[in-house]
């Protein structure tokens, strides 16, 4: 599937993942006023054994089936106490 990746400006290090045909402003409101404004990163024909850096291809082709798209965030930062 050919998959758009688009990046928050509000949010450092968030990824939105969609189907490359997809109008954005599709999406619900309230993840788009979350992220903020999107920009274009990249375009990728995405398989499910595709390795990503934070998922797989499989987590996120499931994701975009199911609810239209994945949304990757930073890790969490853990504290020591």
């Amino acid at each position: 599937m050919e998959v758009k990746v688009l990046a928050s400006n509000r949010k450092a290090d968030t990824y939105l993942f969609v189907a490359a045909d997809k109008d954005v402003g599709e999406l619900p409101e309230a993840l788009l006023t979350l992220l903020g404004e999107l920009r274009d990163v990249l375009e990728i024909d995405l398989t499910e054994e595709r390795q990503l850096v934070r998922c797989s291809g499989a987590e996120v082709l499931a994701s975009i089936e199911d609810v239209g798209y994945y949304l990757q965030m930073p890790p969490a930062e853990f504290t020591k106490s």
